[in-house]
């Protein structure tokens, strides 16, 4: 099927942020999957981040379905995720709930494209495949 990697909120926010030190290398990125997989709490906590920076809802919609309606683009139902995410803990708090969803999806699928250090460090443990492979 070629390059497939579920993505991450920052991976999404520096691909459409051209003053980000990230901007051109996300692009990159996402521009090398054939197929992106997107966890439907990625488009939430994308809303949220897009709303902190002050971007207008009308603005939001038009970067949410320019995503949304990107044919290489498939919303993974995380739903039967919400679960199985206890299981990937650890050590750390409730406050990465979010994350061990999205880690859950990734180990599913194998890639994981994101520049979250400590998410990272948690799908290396599970040998989830990561994108890009090193981050400085």
């Amino acid at each position: 099927m070629g390059r497939v990697a579920v993505v991450d909120t920052n991976v999404l926010l520096y691909s459409i942020n051209r003053s980000s030190e990230r901007y051109r290398e996300a692009r990159e990125l996402i521009n090398s999957l054939d197929k992106i997989v997107l966890p439907t709490i990625v488009v939430y906590e994308l809303v949220w981040n897009l709303a902190v920076a002050g971007v207008t809802p009308k603005e939001a919609e038009k970067i949410v379905s320019k995503i949304l309606l990107n044919e290489r683009v498939s919303l993974a139902d995380d739903r039967k995720y919400f679960l199985p995410a206890f299981d990937l803990f650890g050590d750390i708090g409730l406050k990465h709930y979010n994350d061990s969803v999205i880690l859950a999806i990734a180990k599913e699928v194998g890639t994981l494209a994101t520049y979250d250090k400590k998410l990272r460090n948690r799908a290396g443990k599970l040998n989830v495949k990561l994108l890009p492979e090193v981050v400085e």
